[in-house]
């Protein structure tokens, strides 16, 4: 078993590749012209990569959830193994795109308010 701190730099060692990932996946989707696919790629690709979920069902820690979703998939029975990690990366994928559209109509109505009205006379 390992230690909080083993966990700690665990996190600190994990989040800087994540990290590094993300930062690729950004390098290549930046050509991309619609601006909305792109920040919902990378928003996927950070919820897949950064939601956690406890490590064992019995101990307080956490880990990633697709390591998790992997790791109960291949040892324990794969039909219901899976879950435990899918679940919470799928949740969070949903509520993280309906607070990326919340956030692009305040955005437009934002924009809205602070455009100068035209004058046609």
């Amino acid at each position: 078993m390992f230690s909080a701190e083993d966990y700690f730099w665990g996190w600190i060692a994990y989040i800087s590749g994540a990290s590094s990932l993300i930062y690729v996946a950004w390098y290549l989707l930046k050509d991309i012209r619609l601006v909305a696919i792109r920040h919902i790629v990378l928003i996927l690709i950070a919820v897949f990569l950064l939601t956690p979920v406890s490590a064992y069902t019995d101990d307080p820690r956490l880990a990633p959830a697709f390591f998790v979703s992997i790791y109960e998939g291949i040892v324990n029975n794969p039909d219901s193994g899976f879950q435990r990690g899918a679940a919470p990366i799928l949740a969070l994928m949903v509520v993280s795109l309906f607070g990326y559209l919340v956030l692009r109509v305040i955005a437009w109505f934002v924009r809205r308010l602070k455009k100068p009205p035209v004058n046609n006379g």
